[in-house]
């Protein structure tokens, strides 16, 4: 059977295109160089390589090459110190209205941020990322998307990073969960003013997304319902993908967000967003509360991309494939489906398990149903 490239199967899945079987793709972050990783892709393995198409709304969430905007009026200075022998990333904005402050601290293993203090520590702190969000003065990556593009070939797609949505970003990356849904709920105005200016500035980044050489549009939400319930969602969130999922959708731009925490308390209102699908799915392996057959049923016209559980990477390889055999089940049909690897996995157990699932999942694309034990070639 002639194989189909790499890309080619990604962008079908992403279009909502049919496919033989269910393709494998894992983010390029953590694909390590080498035989395993070589094994993997020729056997199918397609990569998902992401770049933001335009420099981030300030503060960014990282500091890599076309991420860092500049803020007229604002200085930013990033030192690094060293805590218990780890190293601390220490960011502060010098603004006209006041200072903020924000330190970091790098997983040694998997390479994650991880943030101990976060820029909001006071009310004021609000205004002062308010000031530093409304001068952020973007440029577009346009060069840079198209290197990444041909650098990769067929191997896989390079997805348009755009910004969290502005709930998320105030959530995750500027003041906390803890911190910030307390002055919602106590002292909403100078949280409002954020969020407002935050929406005003995505504006600006989605009219450079859709003008972008983006094949898709790809925003890292990491909504889960824990943080994000129902009454906020549907105030904050759902609104927000409703204007630029139509935007997306008139532009021809196929529209995804990463949705990675437990979403069953909030499945209807997602089945409302104007998105065209869920991406890194947690099943229940990885304690998520739907599994892929409900997550199709409740978004039937959505795709839904689950995420394969790090915690199986310790399983035996025979379990991993009764996993894969319920997993395709559940696919069933309707709108196609792709399994990622968005997640860091045991390093030690990487070169077993990605070209197993690889294989195996391409074996019964070609018989069409399980492999049997003489089929296999490990």
């Amino acid at each position: 059977m002639t194989r189909i490239a790499a890309r080619e199967r990604l962008l079908a899945i992403y279009r909502k295109q049919p496919v033989d079987g269910v393709p494998v793709g894992i983010y390029t972050r953590y694909l390590p160089r080498g035989t395993s990783e070589r094994e993997a892709r020729n056997l199918g393995l397609g990569i998902l390589d992401f770049h933001p198409v335009a420099s981030l709304i300030a503060p960014p969430w990282h500091t890599h090459s076309g991420y860092v905007s500049e803020v007229r009026g604002s200085d930013l200075q990033v030192r690094f110190a060293f805590e218990n022998e780890e190293r601390v990333e220490i960011r502060t904005y010098e603004t006209p209205v006041g200072s903020v402050c924000q330190r970091i601290r790098t997983d040694p293993i998997y390479g994650s941020d991880w943030i101990s203090k976060y820029y909001v520590q006071t009310r004021e702190d609000y205004r002062v990322l308010a000031y530093i969000a409304e001068h952020t003065v973007f440029h577009k990556n346009e060069a840079a998307l198209r290197a990444r593009k041909l650098e990769l070939g067929d191997d896989g797609i390079v997805l348009g990073r755009v910004d969290r949505c502005p709930f998320q970003k105030v959530l995750i990356e500027l003041a906390g969960p803890e911190r910030f849904l307390l002055d919602l709920h106590t002292d909403p105005d100078p949280v409002l003013e954020l969020l407002d200016v935050l929406n005003r500035k995505m504006d600006e980044v989605f009219t450079l997304a859709l003008d972008s050489e983006a094949d898709v549009i790809w925003q890292p939400d990491n909504i889960t319902s824990a943080t994000t319930p129902p009454n906020s969602f549907k105030r904050f969130c759902l609104p927000f993908y409703e204007r630029h999922g139509g935007e997306c959708r008139h532009a021809n731009k196929p529209y995804f967000v990463h949705m990675d925490g437990r979403l069953k308390a909030i499945k209807d209102l997602i089945a409302r967003a104007s998105i065209d699908g869920v991406e890194s799915l947690s099943l229940p392996e990885t304690a998520g509360d739907m599994g892929l057959a409900e997550a199709k049923a409740a978004w039937p016209d959505k795709v839904v991309l689950p995420n394969f559980p790090a915690s199986l990477c310790l399983r035996k390889t025979s379990e991993i494939e009764a996993f894969l055999d319920r997993l395709m089940n559940e696919a069933g049909g309707g709108t196609p489906t792709m399994l990622q690897f968005s997640e860091d996995i045991p390093c030690s157990e990487w070169a077993r398990v990605v070209p197993a699932v690889c294989r195996y999942l391409g074996q019964r694309q070609e018989v069409g149903g399980p492999a049997t034990p003489s089929e296999r070639t490990w």
